[in-house]
Formats: structure tokens, C-alpha cells, sequence
């Protein structure tokens, strides 16, 4: 016969493997010790006896044990005579917390018995050390956050820093940077991708040495960075020239030369307060910089609008999408398709099912393009290795269905951790 295992056998068992492990009789307002290990057992050596209640013993052992920046919300966590109203109902609650010399903590309350109104008379109060869980977490945001040819941020974090920067931007030492690096695709087109990858890092070089010691750098499309640094007007000069000079003695292996537009806006000499305006002001600097590159360079580049704008009349929609954060940029859409009744929405995934569902697909078509336009099925089949999603289907202009194709096609940053795709959509019953 099986040897049987004690209660108190399992339940050592289990509080082995917290940090700590305390029974707290809320109605009697004491508190039992079942473990402690490492330091959380010297300090609360320190303030345990007997005669304590768990009130006090509560707050002791948190003020020792917790760092100074999160230990009011610690200390109205672990506020025993609270506890049995905000647990009324639950089995238990949990915060995690920044110790003093451990790092993170994992601290729960969990419900033993409770009264006729539901509320806990006992609850055992534990503590687990999670530092390594919060560092590989930390890790991994930093990852998805992170361009892997650059080292500089994505577009992701771009994305999320200009939501935080966007109409709060006071200080007047705010300077936003618009970046792009001259002629890449001839680079790829005439030497490789190996010379277009040393040319985006040796432009990345650059602005880490010149740039990044003042603030954040994005790489937010294929040879698009932008900056947020903060310098005062002659610390500005300073870093202008200091730019120009690195980048004009940058040479590599396989290329020559560099050459990055820049565009550099700061918010002392604008009376704009939004982020999103000045950083279009900062575009439009670069751009007049890359007009003059390529001008000086003999290359004629009148014709790219009216190519764009021809371009553009082919197509119903033009969009620049990104799989892996779910969003998009419009690169040509008509405004009457971003209306309510056509499916218009934050996110792309949800638009194009939107798009679907609202009757601007025909039934017989709608099952394949709600298959082949769902965000896990784009990814999936451009993980095969695939160049081009082709998706034909009837769609209903102003009560006519007609016949259109989509295409989907990488972008030529396109990486496994930053899918982006060119999405054209096209009538082709006419």
C-alpha cells in the first residue's frame, strides 16, 4: 500500500517554492509563517513575534522590503484590513513589485475559507521571485522593438514614442531629425543587397556616433530613419556639422560613399506644438535636401509625380501594411472608401474583414477572400517564400459588382520580425 502523503507534507511542498509563505487570519488580524527563504527570512525575523498584529507586521516587513519609487502602491496591495473587501468574491490577487535587493517580486493573496458574504477569513500571502521572468520579458520587448540591421528602434517604437510625444511637446530643446539615405536602390540594384546593407549600416554608424548620444534613432521604413534629441541651438549647429563631416569621410568595402538628406526641425522655431507636424516639416527639409543631392548628382527626378499619379489612377487602393504590428500607412485610397459602411478601421486586419462583412464583397467570393486576406495567412504564406498574393474577387461599386485583384508583395525591408507589404487593389472588369 501506497504510503500516504500528509496535508502538511504538500503543503511544504508547495510553499518551497515561493521566496515566502504566510497564513493571515483576517478576523483575528494575526499571522503564521510557513516559509521564508533568503533575505525575506532575515527581515522578517526582525518584525514577526507572536504579538504583532498582521497589520503592522504587514507594513514592517513591506517597508523593508520593497523599493521607495512603488511602496505606496505596495503598501495599499498588502493592506491586511482592506484585503477581505477587495477580495470579496475572488479566489485571489496579485501585484508584481520591484524589491529593495532582490528585484521583481510576484506577490499574491489567496482566499483559504470565506464568510456568508463571500469574503475570505483566511488568506496565505506569498511572495516569488520573478527577476528572470521580467529580464527575458524585457528582452523580447526590446526585440520586437528593435531593427535587427540597425540596432536602432523600428517603426513599432516609433509608432508608440510619437503617441507620447504627439501635442505634449514643451521643451524647448525638442528637435525632431528626418533621415534618408541617398540612392540605396541604385546601390542594390548595381552592386547587391550585401552593398545596400553596408550602405544603411555605415549611414547607421553615422548617426549613432553624430546623433544618438542626444536622444532616440528609428529606422521606420527601408532607408527612412528619424530622430528625437534634445540640443540647445549651438549644441544643434554643433551636431549638424559634426554630421555632415562623418558622413562625408564615411567610406566601406563595397561602397565608396555616403549620402543622407536630412531634415532637422526644432520645436523653438516653429509655433507648432504637435509632433506629427513638426515632423512633417521635417520631411519636407529632407526631402528639399535630397532634391538638391540628386540635382547636384545630374539625376532628373520631375517625372516621379506625375509617374506616382498615374500610378495611382490604376488602382482603388494603395496601401503600405505591416503584418507584424497589424497597422498600415494610405499610400492612394479615395476617401469614400474609408467610410463606416465600407469597413474603414484602425487596423488593418480589421479593415479588410470589415471590408468583407459589409456587403462589398460578393457571396460567392466572400469565404476565399476572407480566407486569403486574414493576417495569419498572409504571414504564413509569405514564410514559403512566396513573392506575390494575388486574391481575385467581385466587388460592388455603387451597386455593380465588378471584378478586381489584389496583390500583396514583401516591401523590400521586408524581415521576418517586421513584415512589411505593398497592397494594391485593382479594377479589372472594365
Amino acid at each position: 500500500m501506497a504510503k500516504e502523503i500528509s496535508q502538511f507534507s504538500i503543503l511544504q511542498s508547495i510553499a518551497d517554492i515561493y521566496y515566502s509563505m504566510h497564513l493571515i487570519n483576517l478576523q483575528e488580524n494575526t499571522v503564521i509563517e510557513y516559509s521564508a527563504q533568503g533575505q525575506a527570512k532575515d527581515i522578517l525575523s526582525k518584525f514577526m513575534s507572536e504579538d504583532a498584529p498582521a497589520t503592522v507586521t504587514m507594513v514592517q516587513v513591506i517597508t523593508a522590503t520593497i523599493k521607495d519609487e512603488q511602496l505606496d502602491e505596495a503598501l495599499s496591495f498588502t493592506d491586511v484590513s482592506t484585503i477581505a473587501d477587495r477580495m470579496k468574491g475572488k479566489k485571489f490577487i496579485s501585484k508584481e513589485l520591484s524589491g529593495r535587493n532582490v528585484g521583481w517580486i510576484s506577490a499574491s493573496f489567496i482566499a483559504v475559507d470565506t464568510d456568508e458574504e463571500d469574503k475570505p477569513i483566511h488568506v496565505i500571502f506569498t511572495t516569488r521571485i520573478i527577476d528572470d521572468e521580467k529580464q527575458r520579458e524585457a528582452n523580447l520587448l526590446n526585440m520586437s522593438n528593435t531593427d535587427e540591421l540597425t540596432g536602432f528602434f523600428n517603426r513599432r517604437a516609433y509608432e508608440d514614442n510619437i503617441k507620447e510625444y504627439n501635442d505634449t511637446a514643451t521643451e524647448a530643446d525638442f528637435v525632431y531629425v528626418s533621415m534618408d539615405v541617398n540612392g540605396l536602390k541604385i546601390v542594390n540594384d548595381t552592386l547587391g543587397h550585401a552593398a545596400g546593407d553596408e550602405l544603411l549600416t555605415g549611414a547607421a554608424e553615422c548617426m549613432r556616433q553624430c546623433i544618438a548620444p542626444y536622444g532616440r534613432i528609428f529606422r521606420i521604413g527601408g532607408d527612412e530613419f528619424a530622430a528625437i534629441i534634445f540640443a540647445n541651438a549651438e549644441t544643434l549647429e554643433a551636431i549638424k556639422t559634426d554630421f555632415t563631416e562623418t558622413v562625408l569621410n564615411w567610406s566601406g568595402n563595397l561602397v565608396d560613399s555616403l549620402a543622407i538628406a536630412a531634415g532637422f526641425v526644432a520645436l523653438r522655431d516653429t509655433d507648432e506644438r504637435s509632433v506629427t507636424r513638426i515632423a512633417q516639416l521635417a520631411d519636407k527639409k529632407m526631402y528639399e535636401e535630397k532634391t538638391k543631392y540628386y540635382s547636384r548628382k545630374g539625376v532628373d527626378r520631375r517625372g516621379q509625380k506625375e509617374a506616382h499619379t498615374a500610378l495611382c489612377e490604376l488602382y482603388t487602393k494603395i496601401l503600405k501594411i505591416n503584418i507584424t504590428d497589424d497597422s498600415y500607412q494610405i499610400v492612394n485610397v479615395n476617401v469614400s472608401e474609408q467610410t463606416a459602411e465600407k469597413g474603414f478601421a484602425d487596423k488593418i486586419s480589421q479593415w479588410l474583414y470589415n471590408f468583407g462583412m459589409s456587403n462589398q464583397v460578393h457571396p460567392d467570393d466572400l469565404d476565399n477572400y476572407l480566407e486569403k486576406t486574414n493576417i495569419n495567412y498572409i504571414r504564413d504564406y509569405f514564410t514559403h517564400g512566396k513573392t506575390s498574393l494575388q486574391i481575385f474577387y467581385k466587388r460592388s461599386f455603387d451597386g455593380v459588382y465588378k471584378q478586381v485583384m489584389m496583390e500583396i508583395i514583401p516591401a523590400k525591408d521586408y524581415t521576418e520580425t517586421n513584415e512589411t507589404c505593398c497592397l494594391y487593389v485593382k479594377e479589372i472588369d472594365r
